[in-house]
């Protein structure tokens, strides 16, 4: 009895764990996207460039669990060009001033040892606004003296700190630095690969530090399933929904309930794509003898109204970056141009951008496989 009564005493001096606030921490909850169908994403987790994740990705494994996740820090042969991130939205907002604690395991590929991983926290969903990643100042850098601990099989336990400006909404994880990424990467193809697994962020003090709606975040979250759709973003605004209360005479103290927010049905996009066809070779001027077919794409949506349009720029592997980023845009740009000539939409909601040769929808290996990756996308988005 004696034994009991001072275990219960003990109980209100033991600190409840601090709650995970990074969904699908260790990658094993599959996502199945939208446009293909099958196992191609761990949920809650998102790539650039726009990407699948293979389905058995991480299949070889780790101490817990199947899967883990991987980052290309570098290409070699090809600096600065080939780099991928990955990014989350974080299931509860961060509390202005309180410390926090991010871990994760990491494990490097071949004779490369570890040199650093960048952490970038947004209150913007990355993906959506690429170029303000660069310029951002909330970034934290993972360097080799912050190692904790050694883990079987290869991996490495990594911590950071830091204090929240309540602003964080997003994490962003991978290499962000200018510099060319030190190490010899692949043999074949010249990449310097980081895995990655078991990612954790919790308060430093030891409380919860949840929000009483990480249940519901977590399932919103997971139901983002496209992976490979430019324009389909995680940070559409809600609705609020306010939910009338019936006047009652008798009464003068009934308490109003407090609005219920509620997510707005999934927007299903359009994306209309004009193939190179469309272009002079090599050039981003219109071929006029098959310039009517925009036209016949034009039709579809000329007596509809959108919130967004987006008009992405393709280009294959071939030549250089520098090059084919030009390209990429150019060709969006006379897209634009000879939209707006012939609809009535204001010119500041027609968004173009480049993206070179970063988003392939097949191989290029072959000339086939080239041309349907020399494209121009035009993304309507409701």
């Amino acid at each position: 009895m004696t034994r009991l009564l001072l275990s219960l005493l003990l109980l209100p001096c033991i600190k409840a764990h601090a709650q995970n606030l990074i969904a699908n921490p260790g990658f094993e909850d599959r996502n199945t996207c939208t446009e293909l169908h099958k196992v191609c994403a761990p949920e809650g987790w998102f790539r650039i460039p726009l990407d699948a994740v293979s389905a058995n990705k991480g299949t070889a494994g780790f101490l817990i669990g199947n899967h883990h996740d991987n980052i290309v820090m570098e290409n070699v042969k090809r600096p600065g060009i080939g780099r991928t991130y990955l990014y989350t939205k974080l299931l509860c907002s961060l509390e202005k001033g309180k410390e926090y604690r991010f871990t994760a395991f990491f494990r490097t590929g071949g004779n490369d040892d570890f040199h650093h991983m960048n952490l970038l926290w947004t209150n913007f969903e990355p993906f959506r606004f690429q170029g303000r990643i660069l310029s951002e100042k909330s970034r934290y850098t993972i360097k080799p003296a912050d190692k904790t601990n050694d883990q079987p099989v290869g991996w490495k336990e990594y911590e950071l700190r830091f204090v929240a400006t309540g602003e964080e909404k997003y994490v962003l994880i991978g290499n962000l630095e200018r510099d060319v990424f030190p190490g010899k990467g692949s043999q074949q193809r010249g990449l310097i690969i980081y895995e990655i697994d078991n990612v954790s962020l919790r308060s430093v003090d030891g409380n919860t530090g949840a929000c009483a709606e990480i249940s519901v975040n977590k399932e919103k979250l997971y139901l983002n399933n496209y992976r490979h759709t430019p324009g389909k973003f995680i940070d559409e605004e809600e609705e609020v929904v306010s939910t009338p209360t019936p006047k009652d005479e008798t009464k003068t103290d009934t308490p109003v309930p407090a609005p219920i927010v509620v997510a707005p049905p999934p927007v299903v996009n359009d994306t209309l794509v004009i193939p190179d066809v469309l272009f002079k070779f090599d050039k981003k001027d219109l071929n006029p003898a098959f310039a009517y077919r925009l036209d016949t794409l034009i039709d579809k949506i000329k007596n509809k109204t959108f919130k967004r349009i987006e008009i992405l720029g393709h280009t294959d592997s071939l030549g250089n970056n520098t090059y084919n980023q030009k390209l990429s845009i150019s060709r969006a740009e006379t897209v634009k141009k000879y939209l707006i000539d012939r609809l009535n939409y204001p010119a500041d909601i027609i968004i173009t951008k480049g993206f070179a040769a970063t988003l392939p929808v097949s191989t290029n290996a072959t000339g086939e496989g080239r041309q349907k990756n020399r494209r121009v996308e035009i993304v309507l988005i409701k």
